[in-house]
């Protein structure tokens, strides 16, 4: 008995390795320089795929008993401020140091409710700003292009927040400077007796 979808169509539109048509990738990127409109006919028909991208609600949780989630399963994070492995990685660190700290099996679960309150709203508010990005950085012709524009040379000339949020100086001190090991450290005995 199979159990794939009878509209196969339906079930290769939702998954990352979806066939795309070369003809279609090149009509998307029919106004880009030449050097990339090279690269793309060089592409074997069979050989272009679809790679869809999506902003997803935050999980309310990401913990079920002794079971937490950790990277793109709990924060699926779109590609415009590089931080999907970074936080994945965030995540592991604090795993390490909150699973470190149990004496016992039986503390297993509100180690991992510390993880979740350390790492949740870090990795909500980088997978928003992330969202955030991508729908400032390709707006189409107008008046929040144009806004969008002028806010780039006004950052440029005279410093400040930036439009596009991965070179944003702000921004980058958020995700840059902070010791997310340390706070665990630092917070896990407080968390953990709240929990």
């Amino acid at each position: 008995m199979s159990t794939a979808h009878p509209d196969r169509r339906f079930v290769e539109a939702d998954t990352w390795t979806a066939s795309g048509s070369k003809s279609e990738m090149l009509d998307m990127f029919h106004d880009f320089c030449p050097r990339v409109q090279k690269l793309l006919k060089l592409c074997p028909e069979g050989d272009v795929l679809e790679w869809k991208l999506r902003v997803h609600e935050p999980l309310s949780h990401w913990v079920d008993g002794n079971t937490a989630l950790v990277g793109d399963a709990c924060h699926p994070t779109l590609p415009h401020l590089a931080q999907g492995a970074a936080q994945a990685v965030e995540d592991a660190a604090v795993l390490g140091v909150v699973l470190g700290k149990i004496k016992s099996k039986d503390e297993v679960h509100k180690a991992l409710l510390v993880y979740q309150a350390l790492r949740k709203p870090r990795a909500d508010w980088a997978v928003a700003t992330a969202a955030a990005n991508g729908k400032g950085l390709h707006l189409g012709s107008g008046a929040a292009q144009e806004a969008r524009d002028a806010a780039f040379k006004a950052a440029k000339k005279a410093g400040g927040e930036n439009p596009d949020k991965a070179i944003d100086q702000i921004v980058q001190r958020t995700l840059y400077a902070h010791d997310c090991a340390q706070e665990a450290e630092d917070r896990y005995d407080a968390l953990f007796s709240q929990i």
